[in-house]
């Protein structure tokens, strides 16, 4: 056999590993799921998913609409917390502001009635119904003459809007204008003979003029109007009481209490009338529930002290009377409006301000929205005059009377000349303009001082007067005495008084003069 010389290497095949094809296969297998998994999840973002729908939000108009309906339904609180959740909304609707207003004066919250109506004039200075409402607010809160201009000014605005003749009416009847008042009111029930506030406007002119009859007959047309409106039922209350219809009141009143049980007056009112009757008891138990329901309502204190004078219980009446006097002080502070800076001619005390020598003057304001201080920034009367540079602030803490006053960059008075601080709203207790006395000179053109606003015209005189007579029958006239004197402030020739200081004076053994 012939040999080619090409020489074949056998090499032997290795044998495959099973373990591995399979650990291979998975891993295949793995890969593909991983990518088919990422495909459909691009595919479904792609896909647009509808969200949830969000919660409606409430609608100023639907908040309106709520007040209106609470309102007919005598829930005058409700309607109101509906009315500011509306202009919270929607604060540049000035037609949210006047029923709100009105309300807030009708339930007894004239300060919060201010605020907002004086925000609403100045964001709508030819509103009518703004300026209407401003008038009812300030009439209620005291500031009549200013009442009558606000009002005067909505009704030149709109001849034709029946609620400025209403509350023109109120304000005109507080001003002393009778004549004037009764027109206003005839004539907003011609213009508008369904009007609940043109009847009770009408119903207070009569009731002022002493016309109780008439006055009952003008607030039940109001009240066929709207019969759950509680301030009508106490109007009408307090009518039967001057003729001497006490049941009549009682029941009046218990309609009132039971449409507003929150109310102090309303709860004050019924006590009162139970009072009239000898029935302590309830008078008690009425007039206890009224200073739970406002703890600062100064004549339940002092009605529910009465009580215990007339029942001589002297220890329960003297703590009620001082309190009356307390928060019939606090409620006379929140009252005011303004202070100034006069220069006057040096002396030992000041009656009135001399308003030609003004230098400083600022508008006393809510510094913080629960009402615990007043402030006002003091700027010059003149811009351009000799305190051009001056400034100063007043701070005021109606609930103490205390309060700081702080000028900077004040020249010199003029020779012969003191400045001296003035409040507009505050007045003494004879009746005078609050003022500062005399000021110190400033130091470095820098001046500040602390005093306090008491005591202020507010409390009743027979405040007064019966809590010195407690003090007396208690064998305290060292305690008795300032108190007789400050109803002699009020009233130089109150005879209580007088009778109190003759009688402490021969306990003690002192000739009467």
């Amino acid at each position: 056999m012939a040999y080619s010389g090409v020489m074949y290497v056998y090499r032997r095949r290795r044998r495959t590993n099973p373990w591995r094809v399979l650990f291979l296969l998975l891993l295949i297998g793995g890969m593909l799921y991983l990518y088919s998994h990422l495909q459909k999840r691009q595919q479904e973002s792609a896909v647009s998913i509808p969200e949830s729908p969000p919660t409606p939000t409430r609608s100023a108009a639907s908040y309106r609409q709520e007040a209106e309906e609470l309102y007919w339904d005598g829930a005058l609180r409700d309607a109101i917390a509906a009315y500011q959740q509306a202009i919270v909304l929607e604060p540049w609707d000035i037609s949210l502001y006047p029923p709100l207003v009105r309300l807030l004066v009708l339930d007894g919250r004239v300060q919060e009635a201010v605020r907002y109506g004086e925000r609403a004039v100045a964001m709508a200075p030819n509103s009518a119904p703004a300026w209407a409402t401003l008038c009812l607010a300030y009439d209620w809160v005291g500031w009549v003459q200013d009442a009558v201009e606000a009002c005067e000014r909505a009704i030149s605005l709109d001849p034709a809007l029946p609620d400025a003749y209403a509350y023109a009416a109120e304000a005109y009847m507080d001003a002393g204008r009778w004549n004037d008042a009764l027109q206003a009111a005839q004539q907003a029930r011609k213009l508008d003979p369904r009007s609940v506030d043109a009847h009770r406007a009408y119903g207070y002119v009569l009731e002022m003029m002493g016309n109780y009859s008439g006055a009952i007959e003008a607030y039940r047309q109001a009240l066929e109007i709207h019969p759950k409106l509680a301030y009508l039922y106490l109007d009408l209350g307090r009518n039967a009481q001057a003729l001497a219809d006490t049941r009549g009141a009682i029941m009046a009143f218990k309609q009132a209490v039971g449409l507003a049980p929150y109310r102090a007056d309303a709860l004050a009112q019924l006590g009162w009338a139970y009072y009239a009757i000898e029935e302590y008891r309830e008078a008690r138990t009425y007039l206890a529930r009224a200073i739970e329901a406002d703890p600062e309502y100064a004549t339940a204190y002092g009605r529910l002290a009465a009580v215990y004078w007339t029942q001589r219980d002297y220890e329960s009446a003297i703590p009620n009377f001082e309190r009356a006097i307390e928060m019939a002080y606090r409620a006379a502070r929140r009252n005011a409006r303004a202070f100034f800076i006069t220069t006057e001619p040096i002396q030992e005390a000041y009656t009135f301000p001399t308003m030609a020598a003004k230098v400083l003057e600022g508008r006393l304001r809510w510094a913080d929205p629960q009402g615990n201080h007043l402030t006002a920034d003091l700027t010059p009367t003149d811009p351009m005059g000799r305190w051009a540079g001056a400034r100063g602030r007043l701070s005021l803490d109606p609930r103490t009377g205390d309060y700081t006053l702080t000028l900077e960059e004040m020249p010199d008075p003029p020779l012969g000349q003191a400045y001296v601080g003035w409040f507009s709203g505050l007045r003494t207790l004879s009746n005078l303009p609050l003022n500062t006395g005399r000021l110190p000179l400033p130091s470095e053109s820098t001046l500040t001082v602390s005093l306090k606003a008491e005591p202020v015209k507010g409390p009743r005189i027979e405040y007064f007067y019966t809590l010195g007579l407690c003090y007396y029958y208690m064998a305290q006239c060292e305690r008795a005495y300032p108190l007789f004197d400050a109803a002699l402030q009020i009233d130089p020739k109150d005879v209580n008084a007088l009778e109190g200081i003759r009688l402490c004076r021969q306990a003690e053994g002192t000739p009467t003069p």
